[in-house]
């Protein structure tokens, strides 16, 4: 579905606005990158992070299969005053040593200066470099396998670890706050974040969930447990700023009190009440 809906998107962009201008090194004619700067916003909770404290890059992976892929990207630095910076997004063919670089103005914003989300599509096998920052080479999961939600995102603000119901929209999913609300139709998920670590080989792993339904008056239950790894002494591990997280889909659920608890060896337990209608 979201392969789709990025090819009809792609359409539309084709027939409605040209590309972006190409500069530094032109590469022949016959590699197939799409670069272009994109008009409507995303939700935040869709983008996932990495970069520092300074610079980050957020992006939304659409796609990937065996011979292309797809992303949105957008970033920002924090620069405080009132200079100006281009952001270069890069294409590289690490294996024939060629590039394609497209260059995009950064929107001052207060102290930061933002990249606006950006459309790129190219071959599966070539680097997408946001300035000197690479973006993750990482598979989208198919929805009935480990995270079973496809493409869940983060919020931009995460601190520390937290507990995060989810339930699935027309944009992709939504928070649902505490005290809140769902219906007995939601598709629903439960999301783990970990919090955010200075380097990566950081992750959690959750089993499946434990479901007791309401029944004569009773409160439903899901219980998860799961464990929370972090790197050895030794491990390479990427430096830059990443956010651990796992979801786990839990589909619609009868009306009721449901009181959710998720057990994270290593994490800490993390309790939330959810009312379905």
């Amino acid at each position: 579905m979201l392969r789709r809906i990025y090819l009809a998107f792609l359409v539309l962009l084709t027939f409605c606005i040209g590309f972006a201008e190409p500069v530094v090194q032109p590469v022949s004619q016959n590699v197939n990158v799409f670069v272009h700067s994109v008009d409507q916003t995303f939700p935040e909770s869709l983008y996932k992070s990495i970069g520092t404290k300074t610079f980050n890059v957020q992006y939304i992976k659409l796609f990937a299969d065996t011979e292309k892929k797809g992303y949105i990207v957008k970033a920002w630095y924090f620069q405080p005053g009132n200079s100006t910076l281009n952001y270069l997004i890069k294409i590289v063919d690490e294996k024939a040593k060629r590039e394609l670089s497209y260059s995009f103005p950064g929107m001052r914003n207060a102290t930061y200066i933002r990249l606006n989300p950006v459309l790129v599509v190219c071959p599966v096998d070539f680097k997408i470099y946001v300035n000197n920052q690479p973006l993750p080479d990482e598979a989208i999961q198919p929805r009935n396998e480990n995270d079973g939600t496809g493409l869940v995102g983060l919020p931009s603000d995460v601190g520390g670890a937290m507990l995060r119901i989810l339930v699935r929209a027309d944009s992709g999913y939504r928070e649902v706050s505490e005290g809140i609300a769902v219906s007995k139709n939601d598709e629903i998920s439960i999301q783990i974040i970990a919090g955010t670590f200075p380097t990566g080989g950081y992750r959690i792993e959750l089993d499946e969930p434990d479901i007791v339904y309401p029944l004569s008056g009773k409160r439903g239950k899901i219980t998860i447990s799961g464990t929370f790894y972090k790197p050895s002494k030794g491990d390479y591990v990427t430096q830059a700023f990443t956010t651990p997280s796992k979801t786990v889909q839990i589909g619609k659920l009868p009306a009721g009190e449901y009181d959710i608890v998720v057990n994270v060896q290593d994490l800490g337990e993390f309790i939330r009440t959810l009312t379905v209608k």
